[in-house]
């Protein structure tokens, strides 16, 4: 008798049930064997081919056992799928497609997005759902309240994908409403009118009429922030800084301390041109060339130039710049008005960042290809010009949380690992030591885009309705991503690449950070090194073992264009045709 290595199963009954896992126990000469599921099993008669699952113990395809491998091939075909057809509740398939399912051009011609990947909008592949066309746009697919995902990617154990669309649609379509009109009732005005407005939502909170509670209450967010008193007071928790100074948050302190510790502390560079320039077409756009001035610097620079200040390190931009002008005219076009922003900062003696000055620049009355018309404010305590220095601030930061929301989250943390997720499924058994290294990185990110492409991404969703680059939010993000690059995603390498860090060898983690006072960085680094070593060291163990067998000379390699290594998946990867990295299709 055989190490028992994997198992079949099949389910008779109508429902599904969820598999956790089995054990066996006194297997001869093995003690225990375990065999981790986590699987829902539909009814037999729903599958083209018998359910399997494998022992816990990992092999790379070159050390599976003989019996194992034509079902460890099985299964990947299965996962595969052949790109046919609509994806069924009870599949796992795992298949490519694009951003087309934003829109609902059937429902409405205002409801029509542009498809997103290809080299036009270039963009992170998602999770290929099948669903037929739109009638009005055949490059779109049509829309539903359900979207196929892998079943085993839903959130834990239990069918949740259903429940937390309605949470989120109840928020979309009733939660919203209802707030707006209770801060009617209170403020006697759809918008803010005062200081004293914004501080109510965390002195007083917001008062609701009496059916609210019982709408909002199926939402666990908003029943935290509901007292618990009988009163139906909606109520924010006040953020730390205004809880110690009530007005701590209009300082050029806090502003400048925000791009390095607050919700988007990964845009900040170093300024190494004056002044800054754009890489916008100057035939479409014109001269996008900064017009802050060295005059407008150099009074606040302590005595420095404003080349002696960039040559020590000691000059940073935010640029929201060019990302905003190409899309600038048509934001301005609806109800919605903003200006495109870039923020000079200086890291003062002491460590600190203190901003300088601020350009707002808008479209050319004539045209974009007359370049804007841009107008720089100076920092200012007193009068008239303090207030309009403090709406210049004001400007800066809703850009900055529009671009973390729709880039530095949703791109960079969501849509982009999304594909990662996909490639591993296709191609990576779940015996593979790399699928089981990186299986629990993955958990719930399907589900969350999926939902987000149902109720927050898409179009007049959560996000379009209430952040300032409205419809054009996804497409504005596609923009951004046709400069991203993996390799430069790692924290170090975006460190240096912004150049807010150099490589020190002397120092810990073998960089030096230029702002010491960066807690994103510094943190960020120490959670890096730690997070990383055990990753990486694994990583080195399995790739020494694929040194190995490429130094087998009783193995003959693979031959492409080039003559491949044995195996292609090694952790790390140079420029060129390397056989290194991950590939689109990997042959392990």
């Amino acid at each position: 008798m055989g190490i028992p290595g994997a198992f079949y199963i099949e389910n008779f009954m109508q429902v599904e049930f969820f598999l956790v896992s089995l054990t066996l126990e006194d297997v001869p000469n093995q003690g225990t064997i375990h065999f981790d599921c986590n699987s829902w099993i539909y009814n037999a008669k729903l599958y083209k081919t018998t359910r399997i699952f494998f022992a816990n113990k990992t092999y790379l395809p070159s050390q599976t056992p003989a019996p194992l491998v034509t079902y460890r091939e099985d299964e990947l075909k299965t996962l595969r799928g052949d790109g046919t057809g609509e994806r069924k509740e009870h599949e796992r398939i795992y298949d490519y497609d694009v951003y087309n399912d934003l829109g609902d051009p059937d429902s409405n011609a205002r409801l029509a997005r542009p498809v997103l990947g290809g080299s036009t909008l270039p963009y992170p592949r998602r999770g290929r759902t099948g669903r037929k066309p739109t009638k009005k746009d055949p490059k779109s697919e049509s829309r539903s309240d359900t979207v196929y995902l892998p079943r085993d990617e839903s959130f834990g154990h239990l069918k949740s994908s259903d429940f937390l669309v309605y949470i989120l649609k109840s928020a979309a379509q009733n939660v919203i409403p209802q707030l707006q009109s209770a801060l009617r009732l209170q403020f006697n005005d759809p918008e803010f009118t005062s200081f004293d407005d914004v501080r109510g939502l965390y002195d007083g909170g917001i008062k609701l009429p009496t059916d609210v509670l019982s709408k909002l209450s199926p939402i666990p967010l908003f029943t935290e922030l509901f007292r618990t008193d009988g009163e139906q007071v909606l109520k924010f928790p006040p953020p730390k800084v205004i809880q110690v100074n009530q007005s701590g948050w209009m300082t050029d302190e806090e502003f400048a301390r925000e791009m390095i510790a607050g919700v988007n502390p990964h845009i900040i560079k170093r300024l190494q041109e004056f002044p800054p320039k754009s890489k916008l077409d100057s035939q479409l756009y014109g001269d996008n060339t900064s017009t802050i001035a060295r005059e407008q610097l150099e009074p606040n620079l302590g005595g420095l130039t404003v080349e002696q200040a960039i040559q020590n390190n000691r000059l940073f931009i935010l640029d929201h710049h060019d990302t905003l002008i190409p899309y600038l005219r048509r934001i301005n076009a609806t109800d919605t008005k903003a200006y495109a922003t870039r923020t000079i900062i200086f890291l003062q003696d002491n460590g600190t960042l203190k901003p300088l000055a601020i350009e707002l620049s808008k479209p050319h009355p004539q045209g974009d290809n007359f370049g804007p018309i841009s107008n720089v404010y100076l920092p200012a305590e007193q009068g008239v010009e303090a207030s309009i220095w403090l709406l210049a601030k004001a400007y800066v930061i809703v850009n900055d949380s529009c671009y973390h929301q729709l880039v530095s989250h949703w791109l960079n943390t969501h849509a982009v690992v999304e594909p990662f997720v996909i490639a591993t499924n296709r191609h990576l058994s779940v015996v593979h030591p790399i699928h089981k290294l990186l299986l629990p990185h993955y958990r719930d990110t399907m589900n969350i885009n999926a939902l987000a492409r149902n109720v927050l991404v898409n179009a007049e969703g959560i996000i379009e309705s209430t952040f300032l680059w409205g419809n054009y939010a996804l497409e504005m993000s596609a923009v951004v991503y046709k400069d991203w690059v993996f390799p430069e995603q790692a924290l170090p390498a975006d460190l240096i690449k912004r150049g807010v860090a150099v490589e020190d060898s002397s120092s810990t983690h073998g960089l030096r950070l230029l702002i010491e006072d960066y807690p994103y960085a510094a943190d960020g680094l120490e959670i890096w090194s730690s997070a990383f070593k055990r990753f990486g060291q694994r990583l080195a163990e399995i790739e020494q073992k694929l040194i190995q067998r490429n130094n087998d000379e009783t193995l003959r390699n693979r031959y492409g264009p080039v003559k491949m290594p044995y195996t292609l998946l090694y952790p790390s990867s140079e420029e060129g045709l390397t056989c290194r990295g991950i590939p689109n299709s990997i042959s392990i």
